[in-house]
């Protein structure tokens, strides 16, 4: 056994908070079946119009951009930590295209490190989204009700905030002896190299782009100096075999404005795959995972999954 050990990995350092929000559809009509892009273009746009002083310019271009709140919560153009995102969303209940009055949509908007300190932001987003029309129906949604879907506890309904209950809390992983995980990707994956995307997961490509995803959040995000023994981790990781998987491709068009046909085309899969060996080490790592994702799209909704051990 190597010395990563149970528990040999704890990522407390970085701190988290899931609001989870709840909009209630006010009238008919259709929205794409895959709402991440949706839901997270409502929420840009309503932060810029709270922090940007210049909407015509491209934030890349600007000079603010460096103390840009839009920027830091939502639109991180790179730097040297490469462009990662303090939040993540997940969609509940996905694959619904045709909305009636009174359907209810429901999502989680994770808050990561220390876009945590900037929750307030979000939430003021939240609110602000019930007063745009959502896709290209433009259908209007109404905000029920916001809550910490850890703790259970209310963060805004009719109209009232708790300001007191965005209280974010250490990301904690449990260690424990595995030699099976079976996981199971409920959102599109893009695990994209030279840009092809993956046919086959094995398992030292799917922890790679997972530490490198942590690295990246931890340096943008946090104030830890995460040290990792990547090579170790790797080595042990070729050790681990897939005993099944299967995928299946999810055709995927978002918009954005920076393509020439207002369109960007993102292939991606679901699926589910089955590893087999010493996988304790790893469990803390596939743990934090399952919060902060793996692959590209993860504030959109994308690289989300479910995990079982057999003990």
């Amino acid at each position: 056994s190597s010395d990563l050990g149970q528990g040999g990995y704890m990522f407390e350092f970085i701190k988290i908070l899931t609001l989870r929000a709840t909009y209630e559809c006010q009238e008919e009509g259709r929205l794409p079946s895959y709402l991440g892009s949706t839901i997270r273009g409502i929420l840009g746009h309503c932060i810029r119009d709270f922090c940007c002083d210049f909407p015509d310019k491209r934030c890349f271009q600007c000079e603010k951009k460096d103390n840009c709140l839009y920027v830091q919560c939502f639109s991180n153009t790179g730097g040297e930590a490469g462009a990662v995102n303090p939040y993540v969303l997940y969609v509940h209940g996905e694959g619904r295209e045709r909305w009636k009055k009174g359907d209810l949509c429901v999502f989680d908007l994770t808050l990561l490190g220390s876009g945590t300190e900037r929750a307030g932001i979000y939430l003021d987003a939240l609110q602000a989204a019930e007063k745009r029309g959502w896709g290209a129906a433009r259908l209007s949604f109404r905000l029920m009700q916001v809550i910490d879907s850890d703790s259970g506890n209310v963060i805004y309904a009719g109209g009232k905030c708790w300001f007191r209950n965005l209280s974010p809390k250490p990301l904690q992983t449990t260690g424990r002896n595995a030699s099976y995980a079976s996981l199971f990707f409920d959102t599109p994956l893009r695990i994209v190299s030279g840009d092809k995307l993956f046919d086959k997961l094995p398992f030292d490509t799917f922890i790679q782009f997972l530490i490198r995803r942590i690295s990246l959040l931890t340096k943008a995000y946090t104030d830890f100096q995460l040290e990792w023994k990547e090579e170790e981790l790797l080595n042990q990781a070729r050790k681990i075999k897939t005993l099944d998987e299967y995928w299946r491709e999810v055709p995927f068009i978002r918009y954005s404005m920076n393509q020439k046909d207002g369109k960007l085309k993102l292939s991606s899969r679901t699926g589910w795959i089955l590893y087999e060996g010493d996988l304790s080490g790893f469990v803390p790592i596939l743990e934090a995972g399952k919060y902060l994702r793996v692959g590209k799209g993860a504030t959109i909704g994308f690289g989300h999954y479910d995990i079982s051990y057999d003990k």
